[in-house]
């Protein structure tokens, strides 16, 4: 093992979530500038009617169906100007407040007009973001596409192992889509216990949520009305659709493309483009115009033809839409978190990772998955949760050698546990965006986790235990192929 040179695996995975974080955002101005989330959100309103429980159980669903194809930060970000027309609509109605008016103590307490009054997001505006980016989260485990760390754990194995087992992507997805359904369903009863008071009834929240059924048929033909006043779809919005669309499809073939060489050496360049789609697709909507009205200025002209325009038409998304809305601190952010662990990683304090691990190399197999996946979960709140697995798989796998379990095991413990981060806006750069767009308290971030982190564990350990030996019967027994690795 000690001869595997595992830098050949080049991530660069601090230009990966950076420059995805980039591209969510502009796509999030992209898709609040055409209108189009107004439409979606009238119609799902519509469908789904304005119970809360019902309206967060199908935007939670349609949240973690949207990580299987596109990464969790995207999804995340799709979601977002969504849920916030959906609230606005609801607040039209006089449905809920998104915001509450705290006031803050003035320089001179006695003069009410010194006062200074600051917006916080409601509990129900909380609810709904938090929910949206941690179904984005958890439905990204089960998917090559929605978590790199998915992606990046096939290559480190393939690499260091070229003889264990070959990993597909209907077997993963097998793995991981029970968990996937449990925690989605914890996670939907969990909030809704937590900020709307299900189960709990003197709870004022709770009775906010409900409505009778006079009031739901008559917010029924109110938004009606609202859907058929914005006519049909504009250019600009089927634009906008299109290339989010583009850039599901296009993400969907780097991830399905090869990843690695005949001669067992990781082919980078795919892994390093997993940023592209969403660079080229912002890149398409700079130069495509809102509509395309300068057509007929082609035609042969005459003295009764309508006079040239002076001024350029618009595009889908401008610099000027960028450089005063993206919150840049989210970016800062990001790339500040990675390039923490990359530097833990040149300092070798990652190998110090390793030597703790290897304390528990005597315990059984199933106490050490326990003990990496509780490990990893408090890494990956941290940083990025693929920065965190290129610094740590590796020793993960050095420690199953040494130890003589399974390296799958115990990669498989590592790779499902730093998916899911649930508390500080570090683990994932959809909670630094959700945070930053409604200005949520991080108190409400950490403590809505507890729940979903408990119940990750405990299905995590579950998935690797007891799960992965219908899928590999002879996960949990020390293979032959780790010991000709570790004689290289």
């Amino acid at each position: 093992m000690g001869a595997f040179n595992w830098r050949i695996i080049n991530t660069i995975t601090i230009s990966n979530s950076v420059l995805d974080c980039f591209s969510v955002m502009s796509f999030i101005l992209a898709v609040e500038h055409s209108n189009i989330h107004k439409r979606a959100a009238l119609k799902i309103l519509l469908i789904s009617g304005c119970s809360h429980f019902r309206l967060s159980f199908a935007i939670f669903v349609t949240s973690t169906v949207l990580s299987l194809w596109f990464s969790n930060c995207m999804a995340c970000g799709l979601m977002m100007p969504l849920v916030k027309e959906i609230l606005k609509e609801l607040e039209k109605m006089g449905i809920l407040e998104t915001n509450e008016i705290i006031c803050k103590v003035s320089t001179c307490s006695s003069d009410n007009a010194n006062e200074k009054y600051t917006p916080r997001p409601s509990d129900f505006c909380i609810f709904y973001f938090i929910g949206i980016a941690y179904s984005s989260t958890i439905g990204g485990m089960s998917s090559f596409i929605g978590s790199e760390t998915n992606q990046l754990f096939i290559n480190y194995f393939s690499a260091i192992f070229p003889d264990g087992p070959k990993l597909e992507a209907p077997h993963y997805l097998l793995l991981t889509l029970p968990g996937v359904i449990i925690m989605e369903m914890f996670l939907y009863l969990w909030l809704n216990f937590y900020f709307l008071g299900m189960l709990r009834v003197q709870n004022y929240t709770a009775l906010q949520a409900s409505l009778t059924s006079d009031e739901e048929q008559y917010i029924s033909v109110l938004l009606t009305g609202q859907y058929q006043k914005l006519g049909k779809i504009k250019f600009h919005e089927m634009v906008v659709g299109a290339t989010v669309v583009l850039a599901a499809f296009l993400q969907a073939i780097i991830f399905t493309s090869k990843s690695y060489s005949e001669d067992d050496k990781l082919n980078t360049k795919s892994y390093i483009n997993t940023s592209v789609p969403f660079t080229v697709c912002v890149f398409i909507l700079f130069v495509t115009p809102t509509q395309f009205n300068c057509i007929k200025f082609f035609k042969k002209r005459n003295d009764n033809s309508e006079p040239l325009p002076t001024v350029p038409t618009r595009s889908c998304l401008t610099w000027t839409m960028i450089k005063n809305n993206i919150d840049w601190s989210v970016i800062f952010l990001t790339a500040s978190a990675n390039i923490t662990f990359e530097s833990l990683e040149d300092s070798k304090m990652t190998g110090e990772f390793e030597k703790f691990l290897s304390l528990f190399s005597g315990c059984p197999a199933p106490a050490q998955a326990c003990i990496v996946i509780v490990f990893c979960k408090i890494l990956t709140e941290f940083a990025d949760s693929a920065t965190v697995g290129h610094c740590i798989l590796a020793h993960v796998a050095n420690v199953g050698v040494k130890s003589k379990v399974n390296p799958l095991y115990l990669m498989l413990s590592s790779t499902l546990s730093t998916s899911l981060p649930f508390h500080l806006i570090t683990g994932t750069p959809a909670h630094a965006m959700i945070s930053s767009y409604i200005n949520i308290p991080p108190r409400k971030l950490v403590i809505a986790g507890i729940g979903p982190s408990v119940m990750a564990i405990l299905t995590n350990l579950c998935t690797v235990c007891v799960w992965s030996k219908v899928i590999w019967p002879d996960i949990d027994t020390y293979p032959t192929w780790a010991d000709g690795m570790q004689n290289k």
